[in-house]
């Protein structure tokens, strides 16, 4: 469904900035329930959130109406000591993104400075002047700092007929504060349940990775008092709003029995086998071990990270749209045939990356960010999109990876050079990671040909692919890291324009046209062949990497250029006579290059007859009548 707007209710799990905005007004006014202090940046919390990213509430409004929720503060909140509005003067807030919740905020109001649901809710009813949006979504999250109350970790907990008794009253409270937001025009609810308040950190007082009898006696009430209030929530608040004509999704944070004897997963442990796996670990070890790995969940002691916020968005968000959950996990290590790391630096930017792609063949696309990589990858809502050979869309993704990542997987219907569309949902920014692959058991067995016009064009081919795999270009063509190509020359042996031809990591044959060629083999053992014209070959890699044969190499017409960052010492331009010498190894202090005629090996000797050893790093025809000037320092 189409939403005209996402409106926010609750405590630190949603709040936008609100609780730091008050903290900063009173110069750190200590807040009940922060932890330790106000969120601040220095502390590696973001923008005003309690997290190191954007919340779900924040990505759910991102999804639906392109932007973020926004912090309405200091509109309508009053002093706690005097009792009257601090900005009484303060014009209604605008926009249709506009976030109630505070940090250390109740159902029902305690002795915190901040307002309780009965405080948020009348801001808004003022802000919309009692006419609320029936076509936006309303998100309400609140209710575990009043279970926290009554399981400190700290002191023992309340007894349970006191606890329920108190529970039982922040139920019938959220219903009174809901039940008039339905008053005012509201239709579309969504309530969280509770999370599990006794699986949070702070529990484990001392901070040893277990919780001792002692803590473990709070933190088994605390999860107790959650499933009570979420239990009142589900089964009591939720129908009630429902029968005034409400539509109302109520999306478990935590497991519950249902009414016909069914565990329903809660976002959190249905989001575990993710978790566990994205990082490497078991299911069972994560569950088992929720303190020891703590971090992977949690950003502070109460918190969940961006990560896992973006990974509760999304389990949300299915929930929300009453559509299957679809979690991929993404492709790792030698799974992976191309990868790249770029940046989507301002809303509505897009890239695009440019494929050669066979007919018959099936690959994988897809397009990380915060969901798989946590704040290695900071855009938390990546989308992506393939255009055909004729620019028509053939596939596209926004949320079948985990969380709000993208995965696509299709076979591409002719051969040709296809565009990837890299982009994000709404007004995000921030780093992605796209990875691509030949699926298991796609690949063709007899070798691929390529044919580049665009030598921006990535050739996606399987490291485990049988046969000889060959790119011809038309143009200057790099191959991309991670591709396994066997031969890269050029669409026509006798043309003579200019091409720059470049290899990867990969053993390569390397073959130019009749024009000036610049061939560089990079990592891998090579055969270099430049063909006709004046060619350089270019030896940029790190000595050891490989070592590349040129085949053809003129002394009349063709270079070698070394690069100064690898053949340290020589300095940029031509190579000096003193440091050419032919023969087995260097005979004076000076020498660096030795060519041995009698083999065709190339050496770099780093300090001539010094202690250190000569390396070879190509081979190249015996007897030539080399020089210093066939080689340039670059």
């Amino acid at each position: 469904m189409a939403y005209s707007g996402v409106f926010v209710f609750g405590d630190s799990l949603v709040d936008p900035g609100n609780a730091l905005k008050l903290a900063q007004w009173y110069g750190g006014l200590p807040l009940t329930d922060l932890p330790e202090e106000a969120p601040t940046a220095d502390k590696g919390y973001y923008l005003g959130r309690f997290s190191n990213g954007y919340t779900f509430a924040d990505l759910l409004s991102n999804k639906y109406i392109g932007v973020p929720t926004k912090s309405i503060f200091p509109y309508f909140f009053e002093d706690p000591w005097l009792g009257v509005k601090i900005a009484p003067f303060a014009s209604d807030p605008n926009g249709n993104n506009l976030n109630f919740a505070y940090g250390g905020s109740h159902i029902r109001q305690g002795d915190e400075v901040v307002p309780d649901l009965d405080g948020q809710t009348d801001a808004f009813r003022h802000a919309v002047d009692f006419h609320a949006d029936p076509n936006a979504l309303y998100i309400i999250t609140t209710g575990g700092n009043d279970v926290r109350d009554l399981a400190l970790t700290g002191e023992d907990p309340v007894p349970r007929n006191l606890a329920y008794a108190e529970l039982e009253r922040c139920a019938d409270k959220m219903l009174t504060e809901l039940s008039q937001l339905f008053d005012i025009g509201v239709r579309n609810f969504v309530i969280t349940g509770l999370a599990d308040v006794g699986l949070i950190p702070r529990y484990d007082r001392d901070g040893n990775g277990v919780l001792d009898p002692v803590e473990q006696m709070r933190s088994d009430a605390a999860t107790e008092y959650s499933i009570y209030l979420d239990n009142l929530i589900r089964t009591e608040v939720v129908p009630a709003l429902q029968a005034l004509g409400a539509t109302v999704t109520y999306v478990p944070l935590m497991d519950y029995v249902d009414e016909n004897g069914n565990l329903v997963s809660g976002a959190l442990s249905a989001n575990l086998p993710m978790i566990a796996a994205l990082h490497g670990l078991t299911t069972e070890e994560l569950e088992n071990n929720l303190l020891k790995y703590k971090d992977l969940i949690f950003f502070d002691q109460i918190h969940p990270n961006a990560q896992a916020n973006a990974l509760l968005g999304g389990f949300m968000q299915a929930h929300i749209d009453g559509t299957p959950w679809i979690e991929t996990l993404p492709l790792s290590g030698v799974d992976v045939d191309y990868r790249l790391t770029a940046t989507i630096a301002a809303a509505g930017e897009a890239d695009k990356v440019t494929v050669s792609l066979l007919a018959g063949t099936t690959y994988t696309f897809e397009m990380l960010g915060t969901s798989s990589l946590g704040t290695a990858g900071t855009l938390a809502d990546p989308t992506l999109r393939l255009l055909g050979p004729a620019g028509n869309v053939i596939g596209q993704n926004d949320d079948s990876g985990p969380g709000f990542d993208a995965t696509l997987t299709f076979t591409a219907p002719t051969t040709g050079t296809y565009t990837v569309e890299l982009d994000a949902v709404g007004s995000l920014t921030g780093v992605y990671v796209l990875q691509a692959a030949v699926v298991a058991g796609a690949v063709m067995t007899s070798g691929n040909t390529y044919v580049v016009n665009s030598s921006s064009a990535v050739v996606i081919e399987s490291v485990d692919g049988v046969g000889v795999d060959t790119v011809k270009a038309s143009v200057s063509y790099t191959l991309a890291a991670g591709s396994e190509i066997e031969v890269l020359r050029t669409t026509n042996d006798r043309g003579k324009g200019a091409l720059n031809l470049t290899g990867n990591e990969f053993d390569q044959t390397i073959v130019g046209n009749s024009g000036s060629n610049v061939i560089d083999g990079k990592g891998g053992s090579d055969t270099l062949i430049g063909g006709g014209g004046t060619d350089k070959f270019a030896f940029t890699s790190s000595l050891g990497s490989g070592i590349d044969r040129i085949s053809d190499f003129s002394v009349r017409d063709d270079t070698i250029t070394l690069d100064d960052a690898v053949f340290t010492g020589l300095g940029v331009g031509a190579l000096s006579a003193g440091a050419f010498a032919k023969g087995v190894s260097a005979t004076q202090a000076d020498d660096r290059i030795v060519y041995d005629p009698s083999s065709g090996k190339l050496y770099f000797d780093p300090d001539g007859v010094g202690g250190a050893a000569q390396v070879q790093f190509a081979l190249l025809g015996t007897g030539l009548n080399l020089t210093s000037a066939d080689f340039v320092i670059v």
